[in-house]
């Protein structure tokens, strides 16, 4: 009986990951038939790759930005051994290849988080379709700091591993942990997972983390002492606005999605005048009326709860991440992703371990309304489109094939118009 159950789970959690793959298509077929580079993708990886060799295309990053992404520097080079009307096909699947893991992980790993099956099915879908999940970041070698990032705090409550299973383990932390800072913010979660359990496992991880977050520090500080750090970048240029948009593009949009948010925003704001501090003022009352009466008991339920406590913990450390790295304020779109999704795991682990019914049913019901409202944006309409299909966009091929009968040509790239890349100083056959 055990075992007939177990096939049974095996077989729809196949069917849950076929059907992920079969929307994935849905979503963008131009991309996955044509490819397409994005911005610096082309403009800063790509031209970089063609003009220097394997090991120094590996360490190269962008002074603007001021840390390494390995990711785009390997698929990049990969890109540059191909022929170049396919050159970009290696980004596209090599991104792809990480948006699939995150939920192949949540349903095929043993973890202290996921440890029920429907659990594992929801965590899938939530880390594939919640509203957070942008069309800005799909299949892009450049967010794929993001998706590796998620895939590190997976990794960070998986128990009973082989040792295949350890090893890829630290390979992707090694890799999530030098394309990007986020996964460096997990530092902690992984030291104290090591002070509570002192394996050889757990030591590597550290190591791997700690090297790489000193590595990303290093190479920050110098961008910031040389001025070639982006302006808005580690400024104390903390605002209000700051506020009113963490709470728009992270908290309400991670249940209402771009559409709903807009409008309910809107509507709220001509109620009250648009008086940001009138309205923000009265949540925090409400919402610091509510911590003081029920202060001891979600003390009590945290402290009970490990993988709660280290997700509200990531949730913070990766939301001043994003509040100190974003550019002019702003943390929607791509900054928004990471912070978004913990807050509806957050949502789900309560769910499954609260005893209250009032609190279980409101944690069902916002889910429900991020999944439903995830499946809706999924695909969007018309405005945002354009991050997914050829609307008036630059064809490569088709570009590269005027390029071959005119060198100076210059060519469109994603996102259109904005971006274009020249090759004319390239020695590409």
């Amino acid at each position: 009986m055990f075992i007939e159950k177990n096939l049974n789970h095996k077989h729809l959690k196949l069917t849950i990951l076929f059907l992920i793959l079969i929307v994935s298509f849905w979503r963008s077929p131009y991309i996955f038939f044509n490819g397409r580079f994005v911005g610096e993708e082309a403009t800063h990886h790509f031209l970089y790759a063609l003009e220097n060799n394997f090991l120094i295309n590996l360490f190269y990053y962008d002074n603007y930005a001021g840390y390494i992404n390995l990711l785009p520097n390997l698929l990049l080079w990969v890109s540059t051994k191909l022929p170049i009307e396919l050159a970009p096909l290696a980004t596209v699947y090599g991104s792809f290849f990480f948006i699939i893991l995150l939920p192949y992980l949540c349903l095929f790993r043993e973890s202290e988080f996921l440890d029920e099956e429907n659990k594992k099915i929801i965590a899938s879908l939530i880390l594939f379709l919640s509203p957070p999940f942008v069309s800005e970041v799909w299949i892009n070698s450049l967010n794929s700091q993001l998706y590796l990032c998620l895939i590190s705090i997976l990794i960070l409550f998986m128990k009973n591993l082989n040792n295949k299973t350890k090893l890829l383990n630290h390979i992707l932390l090694f890799l999530s942990g030098l394309s990007g800072v986020y996964t460096c913010g997990l530092l902690p979660l992984f030291a104290l997972k090591f002070f509570l359990d002192k394996s050889r496992y757990n030591f590597i991880n550290v190591i791997i983390l700690l090297t790489a977050s000193l590595s990303q520090l290093s190479l920050i500080i110098y961008s910031k002492l040389n001025n070639a750090l982006h302006p808005s970048v580690l400024e104390n240029d903390f605002s209000f606005d700051l506020v009113i948009n963490f709470f728009y593009n992270i908290i309400a949009k991670s249940f209402l999605g771009r559409e709903l948010t807009h409008l309910i925003w809107n509507k709220v704001f001509l109620i009250i005048n648009h008086n940001y501090l009138v309205f923000f003022s009265l949540i925090s009352f409400v919402f610091l009326i509510f911590i003081i009466f029920r202060f001891k008991s979600i003390i009590i339920f945290i402290r009970k709860n490990y993988v709660l406590f280290n997700l509200i913990l990531i949730f913070f450390i990766i939301s001043i991440i994003v509040s100190l790295g974003s550019l002019g304020n702003q943390v929607g779109g791509r900054y928004a992703v990471i912070p978004g999704a913990l807050l509806i795991l957050c949502i789900l682990e309560i769910l499954y371990k609260t005893t209250n019914s009032y609190l279980k049913s409101l944690s069902a019901i916002l889910l429900l309304l991020s999944l439903t409202v995830g499946m809706y944006d999924f695909r969007p309409h018309y405005r945002y489109l354009k991050y997914l299909d050829c609307i008036n966009c630059p064809d490569w091929k088709s570009e590269i094939k005027i390029w071959r009968t005119d060198k100076d040509h210059i060519i469109g790239i994603w996102p259109y118009p904005l971006k274009t890349l020249d090759l004319s100083n390239t020695k590409i056959n």
